[in-house]
């Protein structure tokens, strides 16, 4: 930035600092009144249904500001072509001015400004939001006040003030209200809600947020459990939504979709009782964690015991561990209880959709109910894995290139439940063949397979005779459906070889086990960059069509994700069931050896 361009904002920031200074009078220019050093909770009114907050404002910035990514970012193109647009040119002159007018850089009037916390409120009275600013300098305070005033002046809108119980407000928006009181700043967009925050600012004699049971309860969770590094906790009073009628969707009994009832139905029962939830972000140099909790009680489970496990808490098995592993999950779901139960779970148009395809499925099994006995056989031990491809040396080669994928149970009764299992499978790549060569698609040929004492039931589409080299080929060729028994493991995948790879895998994966652990997932985030790389130029043809990009443009934007992408290391998620709470935790780790490229 040029020195007349410096000058300039150091022009405008002095200007706007003496007119903040001599055009309105200093806000809350009398004593705080007695008792004034209170927290957030104790101004904000107990009709409070959700408030959030900021405390570690300080240290977020030091570590996202010195990260060892950030001069990788800084050291892309797009990252400089970001910084010379003009919308960055004009928040950089923002910037500079706010700097000039704070009279310190902007990291520190930040950090000071904010060093007693921010609390973002909402109130189930008419929708009000309050953000509470609390600070431990009531001037550099009222320096902001008066810059924010003035530069309302300078954009020529007129900058309307009343008064209440001595305190100045300020319109500073369409509805939004500004108030100074001493070491606080307030903004509000309900007149309201803003003067009950006065008053109990100044009388501290009516009930509060904090004298809120609901509340109170929470904000113990949230100070008994590890604090460092936390940069936002918040509370939701879920049983004031329920009352009131708000997502609806959420609080039924009954689901809509049989896969959500499988993946979140203990969770949605639990919100369907608990009084409250809460929200922690933990911010760090190679990981940001979100936790997300509410309490939980056993009497709260049915008819959802197959989630939970019974009469105990369940466990998830470990993770499948695969090369070139792009995900895994593991959970606990007793899969036939909640077939035989989803009369007491689904809405009644799903539950009938789910009769017509236990009658189907009961048909195709020769008689033997679908949900009973072939669901029946399998124990609740639910474990997902998909991998990376690999298409070097096989011909031909699809055009975009999918992961594999495979599910693995555990079976009961394996010599009872392999035989029909295995028709079954049969029957259905025969019924596929049916419905492919009607649509012209290639057609799947049976196989069959031993591996040591496991068997594969293998299948692969053939290619016509003029389509065995090709570079191009369909969709379809990424897939070998293959089913597979090793002990009284179960196993149905998308492709022979990762069916291959499980069976030959030890029976039981390393990893521990913890109690409550009810669901456990991960993505490796340089596995799914390999698989969008191996397919740059479908996505970039893709961006093309559907944005309208040129091919430069499209190369750039995909370039970019892909990049994004390697600074990363991997997700993990977990959900954790105990007597007493219910948690979701996922964790994102960062890399910070990324080398820099242009």
């Amino acid at each position: 930035m040029s020195n007349r361009s410096t000058s300039s904002i150091h022009a405008v920031g002095f200007l706007l600092f003496v007119a903040g200074c001599t055009a309105w009078p200093p806000a809350a220019a009398a004593e705080p009144p007695p008792g004034a050093d209170c927290n957030a909770a104790e101004l904000l009114p107990q009709t409070i249904v959700a408030c959030a907050e900021f405390s570690g404002v300080r240290g977020s910035l030091k570590t996202v500001l010195n990260h060892p990514l950030r001069s990788k970012l800084e050291a892309m193109d797009a990252y400089r072509v970001l910084m010379e647009s003009d919308a960055t040119q004009q928040l950089r002159v923002g910037i500079g001015v706010f700097e000039t007018s704070m009279g310190q850089p902007w990291q520190d009037a930040l950090a000071t400004l904010t060093d007693r916390g921010i609390t973002v409120a909402l109130d189930s009275v008419d929708g009000g939001l309050a953000i509470l600013v609390q600070s431990s300098d009531a001037d550099l305070l009222e320096r902001f006040r008066g810059f924010v005033l003035a530069l309302r002046q300078l954009q020529g809108a007129a900058v309307r003030q009343g008064d209440y119980r001595g305190f100045n407000a300020e319109l500073v928006g369409d509805k939004l209200r500004m108030v100074r009181m001493h070491d606080w700043l307030l903004l509000t967009n309900n007149a309201e809600l803003g003067k009950s925050i006065i008053d109990q600012y100044i009388d501290r004699d009516s009930d509060s947020l904090q004298t809120n049971a609901t509340y109170a309860n929470a904000a113990k969770e949230l100070s008994a459990s590890e604090s460092d590094g936390r940069l936002v906790s918040a509370f939701l009073d879920v049983n004031r939504l329920r009352d009131a009628g708000v997502a609806k969707d959420v609080f039924k009994e009954k689901v809509d979709n049989v896969v959500a009832e499988m993946l979140l139905g203990g969770v949605l029962s639990n919100l369907r009782q608990t009084h409250y939830a809460t929200a922690q972000l933990h911010l760090s140099g190679d990981s940001l964690a979100l936790q997300l909790a509410t309490p939980h009680q056993r009497d709260w489970e049915p008819p959802r015991e197959y989630f939970f496990g019974a009469p105990g808490l369940a466990t998830a098995p470990p993770l499948l561990a695969m090369p070139n592993q792009l995900f895994a999950l593991s959970t606990h779901r007793d899969l036939s209880q909640m077939w035989l139960r989803s009369g007491d779970l689904l809405s009644d148009q799903a539950s009938e959709q789910l009769v017509v395809a236990d009658t189907t499925l009961t048909t195709i099994f020769s008689g033997r109910d679908f949900g009973e006995d072939i669901l029946g056989s399998l124990k609740s031990d639910v474990q997902i894995v998909g991998i990376a491809q690999e298409f070097t040396d096989i011909l031909p080669r699809p055009a975009i290139k999918l992961p594999a994928f495979a599910l693995q149970f555990r079976m009961k009764n394996p010599a009872q439940t392999q035989p029909d299992l295995r028709r079954v499978f049969q029957s259905f790549v025969g019924f596929l063949n049916v419905v492919g060569a009607q649509n012209g698609q290639p057609q799947l040929d049976l196989g069959m397979e031993t591996v040591g004492d496991a068997q594969l039931i293998t299948s692969r589409y053939l290619p016509d005779r003029d389509e065995r080299e090709r570079l191009d080929a369909p969709i379809q060729f990424n897939f070998s459906p293959t089913l597979a028994f090793a002990g009284d493991r179960f196993i149905v995948s998308s492709s022979t070889a990762l069916a291959r790879a499980l069976v030959e895998s030890k029976d039981d994966p390393p990893g521990t086990i913890t109690s409550g652990l009810n669901t456990r997932a991960e993505i490796e985030a340089g596995v799914l960059q390999d698989i969008l790389q191996a397919n740059r130029s479908q996505l970039v043809a893709n961006n093309m069509l559907e944005k309208g990009h040129s091919k430069e443009a499209a190369e750039g934007e995909i370039g970019l994700l892909l990049k994004l992408i390697e600074f990363f290391r991997d997700v993990h998620m977990n959900l954790l069931v105990s007597d007493s709470q219910m948690a979701i935790n996922l964790i994102i780790d960062v890399k910070s050896d990324v080398e820099a490229q242009p």
